[in-house]
């Protein structure tokens, strides 16, 4: 490790000990587990679940220096903590969820969907810059920074639209917990597949970040879907009917992103890692 990796290395361990310590702190601690232990236990899972999908990506798809390297992969995992972490605290800064106040304090359901959707959405746009060979570790800040920054910009516009996080927040609507959590979840991944490839140069990787056009098209349809599901409630829409509509359409759009990763061009490569590891 240089130098520079060192500070990012010891800077990580205490924003991860941070993190997680008021984690779990606030989710299995505090007031007894019994209450509201659904919703506790779930987003105790969170990190867990970010973890084995940082992992996952590490040990397999990674920069060839990463993938056997014990302490990389462990350095890339901290980041990954305090990535997670950043993301959640952008969530409750620009979406005004907040997963203390929200989820645990008031036992809100639909902002827990919404929450846990957003915070595995964070993930895979992490593990996504993660994947190809590149020179360093800010690499994947630049490559996942592009991808987080694009996936806040267009909630807030969804947001804007729909007011879907007022419906979570204020109303409880678990069904619109359920389809902006599964929405959340599936920009992610479109914008984790438009974060990852092999690292060329800042406008390269800006230019390539362009395959994740699809969620454009996510967005657009999330928004029609909401003003129209909206429309429905004012008119007495059966639950039922709203609950079905919503686990399906969740589906609908974790399928439509997965659809997107194989549909779009083979990821960028750069010829130049190919001497490196010869």
């Amino acid at each position: 490790m240089d130098f520079s990796e060192i500070i990012v290395f010891l800077a990580s361990c205490f924003f991860t000990y941070k993190f997680l310590s008021r984690w779990y702190r606030q989710t299995l601690g505090g007031t007894p587990l019994k209450r509201n232990v659904g919703l506790r236990l779930s987003l105790a899972l969170l990190p867990v679940a970010s973890l084995i999908t940082v992992y996952y990506t590490l040990i397999k798809l990674a920069s060839f220096d990463v993938v056997d390297s014990e302490i990389y992969i462990l350095f890339y995992l901290l980041i990954g903590m305090v990535w997670l972490y950043f993301g959640l605290s952008l969530m409750f800064f620009f979406f005004d969820l907040s997963w203390i106040d929200d989820v645990l304090n008031m036992c809100n359901s639909a902002a827990a969907a919404a929450v846990i959707g957003g915070g595995l959405g964070i993930t895979v746009i992490y593990a996504g810059a993660n994947i190809g060979d590149g020179p360093g570790w800010w690499c994947v800040f630049f490559a996942g920074g592009l991808g987080l920054a694009a996936w806040v910009l267009l909630g807030v516009i969804a947001n804007a639209v729909t007011g879907i996080f007022r419906q979570i927040t204020v109303d409880r609507d678990i069904f619109c917990g359920i389809r902006t959590g599964a929405y959340l979840l599936s920009s992610g991944i479109i914008l984790g597949r438009a974060s990852a490839g092999d690292w060329t140069s800042f406008l390269s990787t800006a230019i390539e970040f362009l395959d994740g056009w699809p969620v454009l098209i996510l967005t657009a349809v999330f928004i029609l879907l909401e003003l129209l599901f909206a429309a429905s409630k004012r008119a007495g829409a059966n639950k039922a009917l709203s609950l079905y509509f919503s686990l399906l359409l969740g589906v609908a759009y974790i399928a439509a992103a997965i659809f997107a990763l194989y549909a779009l061009p083979p990821l960028p490569v750069n010829p130049i890692y190919s001497l490196v590891k010869v």
